[in-house]
């Protein structure tokens, strides 16, 4: 999990202190929900051929209308083509992860990297992926650059130029609230290479779930199973983390249940449809976490909790 060190999560009077009250759950949603969808609108953050886009916004009809909503999500727009070559949501995740726990720097930085590439880092050694071709390389200058402005001053100064940006930005967004999501996308995304790679063939009629499982949870949940103390396979509970990987496996594993003996057929035409509307399977899993995470507080019944209630008890 990342490492925050925004004053969000230090004091809750900063998110008080601006115009609006961010404490509020309300509010903090509203400007939230406005936030992520104001940003998928500016061409810098998220691509499109002029300065503000927002033609995107009225074709509700269409499919994939809730990705391209949330758009910035899914926005592969660099934030400076010469000089910073990740997108805003990719800049945003490796902020929340490279929080210092004071130790010796190097240290400190490998345990920044397994924060923000975990994931992935598990995922590449699941594919059989040679050490020096993991993805994470591309990103530790990027890793060491934000490590160093985050958690340190500039020298003679006393200015920590992230505390200075994060703690007026604060007062107007729920900064911590966004960059957590975009840690979690960073994470479902790597969560559904993770499900691709672990696709197994059908065993007596049936998809071939524990591969595609086993692939699953490791990567999603890869904090528990690996860090800078090596390996360790052990699960002492099943967490929401684990409980996502589970549920995301398991859809995709069946193509939306479509493909489970007897009732895929009739569940297909039902999940399919629904599906396409989103765009795809993943695209509706994402849509479905990201709505989950938004507004999940104020839904009292979950479809998916219930799901997972019902397995615990009748395996456990």
């Amino acid at each position: 999990m990342p490492r925050s060190k925004t004053p969000s999560k230090r004091s809750n009077k900063k998110a008080a202190s601006g115009p609006l009250d961010l404490n509020d759950p309300v509010v903090n949603l509203a400007v939230t929900v406005g936030s992520l969808v104001g940003m998928g609108c500016v061409g810098a953050l998220a691509g499109g051929e002029g300065a503000l886009n927002i033609g995107h916004l009225t074709s509700f009809a269409e499919d994939g209308y809730v990705g391209r909503l949330f758009g910035i999500f899914g926005a592969t727009q660099s934030l400076n083509a010469t000089y910073w070559a990740q997108s805003l949501v990719v800049t945003l995740h490796l902020i929340n992860s490279v929080a210092s726990n004071g130790g010796y720097w190097a240290n400190d930085i490998v345990g920044c990297v397994f924060a923000a590439f975990g994931s992935g880092m598990m995922a590449d050694f699941l594919a059989g992926t040679a050490v020096g071709a993991w993805g994470f390389w591309a990103h530790m200058p990027m890793v060491i650059f934000l490590w160093y402005i985050v958690n340190h001053s500039i020298p003679k100064t006393g200015v920590n130029v992230w505390d200075l940006v994060s703690s007026n930005v604060s007062k107007f967004l729920p900064l911590q609230r966004i960059m957590d999501l975009c840690t979690l996308h960073f994470n479902v995304q790597c969560l559904f290479a993770a499900c691709e790679v672990g696709a197994g063939d059908d065993w007596n009629f049936m998809p071939n779930l524990s591969q595609v499982m086993f692939f699953a949870v490791a990567v999603h949940c890869s904090g528990d199973f690996f860090s800078q103390n090596g390996f360790n396979f052990e699960i002492n509970g099943c967490s929401a983390t684990c409980e996502r990987a589970v549920i995301v496996a398991f859809w995709l594993a069946t193509a939306g249940m479509s493909t489970l003996p007897f009732v895929g057929g009739v569940l297909g035409q039902v999940t399919g449809p629904v599906a396409a509307k989103f765009g795809g399977h993943q695209e509706f899993l994402w849509a479905m976490i990201l709505l989950n995470e938004l507004f999940g507080s104020m839904i009292p019944i979950k479809p998916h909790t219930i799901a997972q209630d019902f397995l615990n008890d009748f395996f456990f």
